[in-house]
Formats: structure tokens, sequence, C-alpha cells
């Protein structure tokens, strides 16, 4: 009898249906097994068709670097717990081999899949038990965690597209006007910067505004003098520890 299981710590499980087959395999006789993905711990396992029969088992792919590809990720199935009233990045996995995968931040350029993340310094997650937590970010849908494991590597952002708080721009005379919304208690910084070469460095004072603990959601209001035509503004919560920071320019360009 032949069949193919995951290696777990003490056994080898069984393959999900419809990949549990068990087949008795003639000497000399070649057999094909299938399986749904290609990942490290999936092993033959052979024994005598009698009951109690010892069992001999290989696990040919631990070493191949084909098995840390893009399948090991298909194979995982990822829980997002994230909470912006916790100000916690949260996600639990659940994968057919035992994965003790380092997960660190990084920011999405945009939505879109394919789209570049740039890894966030200083801001690798605890982990117990495939369960995977920050504290002190700012949750967003282009805020991701980076899973890394071998050779490779995945992107997996918060599963729910609202964001904890809003704001648009508006110009009144020599004023940027900056209207604020959010449903958390938080604080929040603005700095005027100016683009060269698709950046735009913030440049000081600083201006602040707090929504405190205990307040109703509502709206908070900034106004920022300008100095120079043109100039855009850098919004982002100053108190917490991972934040994205959001672009506005009067003239209606948006970013991150």
């Amino acid at each position: 009898m032949v069949r193919l299981c995951h290696q777990l710590a003490l056994e080898c499980e069984e393959l999900p249906r419809p990949f549990h087959r068990q087949v008795l395999v003639p000497g000399g006789r070649r057999v094909s097994l299938p399986y749904e993905f290609l990942v490290p711990c999936l092993c033959i396992e052979a024994s005598y068709p009698h009951h109690d029969s010892p069992r001999s088992k290989r696990c040919p792919f631990r070493d191949q670097p084909a098995a840390y590809g893009p399948e090991l990720w298909s194979s995982v199935r990822f829980h997002d717990y994230s909470a912006s009233s916790k100000d916690q990045m949260a996600m639990v996995l659940s994968a057919s081999c035992p994965l003790r995968a380092r997960a660190t931040l990084c920011w999405k350029e945009a939505v879109a899949e394919a789209a570049p993340c740039h890894d966030v310094p200083n801001s690798t997650a605890s982990e117990e038990e495939q369960a995977y937590t920050l504290d002190k970010v700012d949750v967003h849908p282009q805020l991701c965690f980076r899973f890394s494991y071998g050779n490779s590597s995945h992107v997996e952002c918060p599963h729910r597209p609202e964001t904890a708080w809003n704001v648009s721009v508006s110009t009144r005379g020599l004023q940027l006007h900056l209207r604020l919304t959010s449903s958390v208690p938080a604080a929040f910084s603005a700095a005027l910067c100016q683009r060269r070469g698709g950046q735009c460095e913030p440049e000081a004072p600083l201006y602040t505004v707090t929504q405190p603990e205990g307040s109703a959601p509502g709206e908070l209001a900034l106004l920022l003098p300008v100095q120079v035509l043109g100039s855009c503004v850098l919004v982002w919560r100053s108190d917490v520890r991972f934040a994205r920071k959001q672009l506005l320019c009067p003239d209606g360009e948006r970013g991150s």
C-alpha cells in the first residue's frame, strides 16, 4: 500500500479529500499519486497490506527549493483578526506543514495584488502557535504582513477594506484646511512638503491635533499656512508606532 501524507511533529497526516488515496501497488509496477500543493512536508509512505505492517516513509521535498515557492503559500489559510480599535495587526495561519515563518510589516504602493510592498524597519511581529501579532499599528488595507520562510515570502494584507480615519484637504487663501474624521481615539500630525523627484519629505514645523479617549467620533480640523505655491501636506497618526503617511495636494493628488 502506498499513500501521500503531510509529516507533522509526531505523525504523517493524510491529505485532504480528494487526495487521501491509498493505492495497492503490485510488485514492480509504478503508480501516480495526485496532490494539491508541492510543500516541504509532503511525504510518501509505503507498507504491506496486512494489519500492523511496518511502514517505510520518504520525504523527498524537504530540501527542494521548488517546495518553498508559491504553492507553499497557496496551501496556507490566513485568518485576519486585525482591529483598528486595538491598534493591532493580528493574523493566524492554518497550514498543511508546520511553519515557523517570520512576519514583518510592509507598505503597498497600491491595492493591486502585484503592487510593490516596501519593508517597514524594526517591525517584526510576535508569534505564538501560528498567531502573529504586532501592536501600535495604524491598521490599513495597504499596511501588510510579509511572511518569510525558507527561500520565499508572501504578502498578506488586512482583509477588511475600511480604515479607522479619513482626511480631506481644501484651500482657503494662503492656508490648507484639513478635515479629519476618526472612529477611534487618535492623535494626528501634519507637515507641509514639496514634491521633488517623486518624493515629498515633511518640513518643519509639525502640526498636531488629538481626538481624546472617551470622546465621540467626530470631525477634527487643522489649518496650515502655505509659504510656497504647490505645497502638499503629509498626514499620519502620531500616537502609534507604525503608521502610513497620507499625501494630499490641493491639486487633487493623493498618495501615501
